[in-house]
């Protein structure tokens, strides 16, 4: 590895956390529970922009080289960004052509804005997904003439500048040590929550809006509408025996803003309660009364069997000594709140809370008795 390369690529912890919500989105594929969602771009595809900024920074070498050819005037061997990526990058300014200017994103997504801004290729004149030929070497008029070979290759060094230029580093290094952070906090509130109440019935939630509406919503509409969930909550009987909640807000170029949600629920005061049903009756709350008919939501508890089958299930009934499923909650449920992808903030209204939690249990609220022991559990919790 070069001096540059040294310098350049991404903390092994920046790596890992970005790759791990990728890999989560591909076993995320949960339909919608009432209208129809049939979304192009989502979340995973601002993920494919930042794993392609990370794998540019990995090297410093042209991802198209051209050599002068005897027949064919040139010729070119392929790298493995030419590979994985010629084909596919024009999906990726589609996308950041979509991105509201009004948030500020991950320094891979911020980046990639700015270089293609730089370059002039965010023109709305030009439709990257219908007009980008497979073949390096054709030319754009549009571009000055621009080969396939020259854009790519321009694009790719001029990440690299902006990356080095701007210190994106440091920031994003930043954001990721935050992360972490703030996910060792959210999992020791998990742990309070079952000191205090040894069986919990968590459900998980996304809230949004349906696509239709979803431009019209602002931050501000959306955390309104979860303060008044909350709100709500303490005196409809949906919400009896809650004892806790862990939101984060997110971005998605199609879905729009939407809600990240686990609810916590005295898992002995609910017994005879179906989680699945529960986590419905929650989401068509949101739907009816919430967004007055215009929101949406995602069960995730209904496909509690598909994530007890990959050995990630951490949601429905658990119980205190059922380390493995409360590792899971902590590890993937809650973790996956905390990935280093998928950063966004509004430019103005820098106290919106995008990470909610409720309060620590008080120390009265834990119950006292003989302690608990780890053990094992070979009981499959009820569904």
């Amino acid at each position: 590895m070069n001096n540059y390369e040294k310098k350049h690529q991404p903390d092994s912890a920046f790596s890992e956390l970005s790759g791990q919500r990728l890999y989560d989105s591909a076993y995320d594929p949960i339909p919608l529970q009432s209208a129809t969602f049939n979304s192009k771009y989502d979340m995973s595809d601002l993920d494919k922009v930042e794993c392609f900024v990370n794998d540019v920074l990995l090297t410093n070498e042209l991802p198209i080289r051209t050599y002068p050819g005897a027949e064919t005037g040139k010729w070119h061997t392929p790298t493995s960004l030419e590979i994985e990526y010629f084909r596919s990058f024009p999906d990726f300014i589609e996308v950041v052509k979509r991105l509201p200017s009004q948030y500020e994103y991950s320094e891979q997504v911020n980046a990639m804005i700015d270089c293609c801004q730089a370059m002039g290729l965010l023109s709305e004149h030009f439709d990257w997904k219908k007009n980008w030929n497979a073949d390096p070497e054709k030319t754009y008029p549009c571009f000055e003439w621009l080969s396939g070979t020259d854009i790519f290759n321009t694009l790719v060094d001029t990440l690299r500048w902006d990356w080095k230029i701007n210190n994106r580093q440091a920031k994003a290094n930043a954001r990721i040590k935050e992360n972490i952070d703030r996910h060792a906090e959210y999992c020791d509130y998990v742990d309070s929550l079952f000191n205090a109440r040894a069986r919990q019935m968590v459900e998980r939630l996304d809230l949004f809006y349906q696509k239709q509406h979803a431009n019209s919503i602002n931050v501000f509409d959306m955390t309104n509408d979860f303060d008044r969930l909350l709100n709500n909550a303490r005196r409809n009987s949906l919400f009896d025996f809650m004892t806790g909640y862990i939101a984060k807000l997110e971005f998605g170029v199609e879905k729009g803003l939407h809600w990240h949600v686990i609810l916590f629920f005295d898992g002995s005061e609910k017994k005879g309660y179906s989680h699945i049903n529960l986590a419905k009756e929650i989401g068509e709350y949101w739907v009816t009364v919430i967004t007055k008919g215009r929101g949406d939501y995602r069960n995730i508890n209904n496909n509690a069997d598909h994530y007890d089958k990959l050995g990630r299930l951490g949601i429905g009934v658990i119980n205190w000594h059922n380390t493995e499923l409360r590792s899971n909650l902590k590890k993937y449920v809650v973790g996956y709140m905390f990935k280093g992808a998928q950063y966004f903030r509004p430019k103005w209204g820098s106290n919106v809370r995008l990470f909610r939690r409720g309060d620590f249990p008080e120390i009265s609220d834990i119950r006292l008795g003989r302690p608990r022991k780890e053990v094992e559990s070979s009981d499959t919790p009820p569904r």
